[in-house]
């Protein structure tokens, strides 16, 4: 019997840990000064609505950087240009060649077709000068 109540109260403990985890990393974040966001109203703090840049503006408001301790959201509205299962998540693309591609990793597509106009909004991270990706990320209709 004290078998069983070691091995409860060494799960208990895990699952505790592992509910804490999120609130570490959330606090562990950097909040991004208001400057930041000046001329890029596409740019927002994690989970507030940004106003969606286009495939057109999109290059004038990328940042140089972020810093890698916070989070920096980003909106896009743009035409759809790939659709992909992965059979765990989706990947949802807008903005075509020459420009920048931003890429939304999410759980779900909707009922998105290639050539839908669609809005992305989610965590910014920029993987090279023309590619952008958002993760995690929502892709919908405009």
């Amino acid at each position: 019997m004290k078998r069983a109540s070691r091995r409860s109260g060494h799960a208990a403990r895990l699952l505790l840990s592992l509910a804490l985890i999120p609130a570490q990393q959330a606090a562990a974040q950097t909040a991004v000064p208001d400057s930041f966001f000046e001329g890029r109203p596409a740019f927002s703090q994690p989970e507030q609505p940004g106003t969606p840049a286009s495939c057109e503006s999109v290059a004038a408001q990328l940042p140089d950087s972020v810093p890698p301790d916070s989070r920096v959201d980003m909106a896009i509205a743009g035409p759809v240009t790939l659709i992909q299962n992965d059979g765990t998540v989706w990947y949802v693309a807008v903005c075509a060649d020459p420009g920048i591609r931003v890429l939304c990793v999410t759980y779900g597509a909707g009922e998105l077709k290639l050539g839908d106009i669609a809005v992305l909004r989610g965590g910014y991270n920029r993987q090279n000068a023309r590619h952008v990706m958002l993760d995690p990320c929502l892709a919908s209709r405009e």
